[in-house]
């Protein structure tokens, strides 16, 4: 009977598995974003969901970052820029920006605004020391930012 209960299914490698196939998932995503220009890459989402839950130790918010990252190599931009951005927006300007505003859709709105906003001055500046061509910032980032609001609204519990 004792080798019988050692072979029971262990579940603690769930979790584990729910993130590989969320990753695969999210591969997949990226590809067809960089392909069909109506789908949006979901950066202003996947910053929020990291400003939102930065301080907690779990393995989405890595993912995150991750899939942040292959978003910069994939369509060209530089590498940890959304790092830095983050960096400077999560010391400086979250608290400011939760001090002043007391609507979370305000804060959600301006983040996932600053996500795209920042990335694309980021690297502007970086063309700029490193004299290569400028980005060009056009009419979809707004569209992006749009969907990402909303996404964020919907699938973020958001507190104050």
């Amino acid at each position: 009977m004792q080798t019988l209960s050692d072979m029971r299914r262990n579940s603690s490698y769930n979790k584990y598995l729910k993130l590989s196939i969320l990753a695969l998932v999210l591969l997949l995503y990226q590809i067809f974003s960089s392909v069909y220009i109506f789908l949006s890459p979901l950066v202003g989402f996947f910053f929020a969901y990291m400003v939102k839950n930065f301080k907690r130790d779990n393995l989405e918010v890595y993912l995150a970052f991750l899939y942040l990252c292959f978003f910069e190599l994939n369509q060209g931009f530089y590498l940890f820029s959304i790092a830095a951005l983050f960096a400077v927006f999560y010391t400086f300007l979250k608290p400011r920006i939760d001090a002043v505003f007391e609507n979370r859709l305000w804060i959600v709105v301006i983040t996932v605004a600053s996500a795209y906003l920042g990335m694309f001055l980021i690297n502007i500046f970086l063309a700029y020391i490193f004299n290569h061509e400028f980005f060009t910032l056009g009419i979809a980032y707004f569209f992006y930012i749009i969907v990402d609001t909303i996404l964020s609204i919907l699938l973020l519990k958001h507190e104050k």
